[in-house]
């Protein structure tokens, strides 16, 4: 197999189950990676205001949301809000009002959105943490 055949094919598996639905002024992309609690992510696009080039890419919130119903309050506890910021913007993307976010252009906007997914992965893997004894090894 060719370096270029696996490319092909494993860009086809990474996002074949996704979906991409016009939604407002926008998108909804629903991808088969899940949270912690089982539900798929969602990433939200938005156009900023009346221009058709430059989008805001979002979780809408889901994150900041989950975590808070399994008693990590990112809001109330300032060490955690840190933790999840400092990951967050390893890929660029900040935590604005209990939302994911981070602005892109029509020629990055689908980086924008793989970079929004993976933040949300990564940010909600301190769920795990949180869950698991302390003296557990992983």
């Amino acid at each position: 197999m060719h370096e270029e055949t696996l490319l092909d094919r494993l860009g086809r598996e990474l996002i074949e189950s996704w979906q991409v639905v016009a939604a407002g002024n926008g998108f909804l992309v629903t991808t088969d990676w899940r949270l912690p609690n089982d539900e798929l992510i969602e990433i939200h696009v938005r156009n900023v205001g009346d221009r058709k080039d430059l989008f805001v890419v979002t979780d809408g919130g889901e994150v900041v949301n989950v975590l808070f119903s399994h008693g990590f309050d990112l809001t109330g506890d300032r060490g955690a809000m840190r933790m999840a910021a400092r990951s967050a913007e390893r890929y660029g993307v900040k935590i604005v009002d209990g939302q994911m976010v981070k602005g892109a252009g029509e020629e990055d906007l689908h980086r924008a959105v793989r970079k929004v997914l993976e933040a949300v992965k990564e940010v909600s893997c301190m769920l795990w943490h949180h869950l698991d004894p302390p003296d557990q090894v992983h």
